[in-house]
């Protein structure tokens, strides 16, 4: 069993499968090997779930302290800031709004174009996509 024939064979079955010919330590091993396959069939029912198939361990708890950490840490920072959150999100959404009407009066005639710019770029970017689909591939096929 030690011998080199014996490593090769036991490295690659497949290339060197005339060695169980000359080998009987070898042959019995894959006469053993052979039975326990065909005699031991893979019962499904007992195979052991995955984490995201119901297993026992939750990640959860880690992602609600995290959560938490992360919403006292802005508490913090904004009673040190003396404002409340309320009050900076109207104000960015007043300067939004004033910004959006700002572009509609600038753009006047680009909004009425709009449907048709989107269509546009729509086929443009899909041609694009299907050319480079129907291209031939230059990786490992080549």
């Amino acid at each position: 069993m030690t011998s080199d024939h014996c490593t090769r064979y036991l490295e690659d079955p497949e290339a060197h499968s005339a060695h169980l010919g000359e080998c009987a330590e070898c042959r019995a091993m894959q006469q053993q090997l052979e039975a326990r396959v065909v005699s031991q069939p893979v019962r499904v029912d007992t195979l052991p779930l995955a984490p995201w198939e119901g297993a026992d361990h939750r990640s959860w708890p880690l992602v609600v302290g995290g959560a938490l950490t992360v919403t006292a840490i802005a508490a913090a920072l904004f009673a040190a800031a003396s404002t409340s959150p309320i009050d900076l999100l109207v104000q960015s959404l007043r300067g939004s709004v004033a910004i959006a009407r700002s572009m509609v009066g600038v753009g006047g005639g680009l909004l009425e174009n709009a449907p048709i710019l989107i269509l546009g770029s729509f086929v443009i970017v899909n041609a694009i996509l299907f050319a480079l689909l129907r291209r031939a591939p230059k990786g490992i096929d080549v």
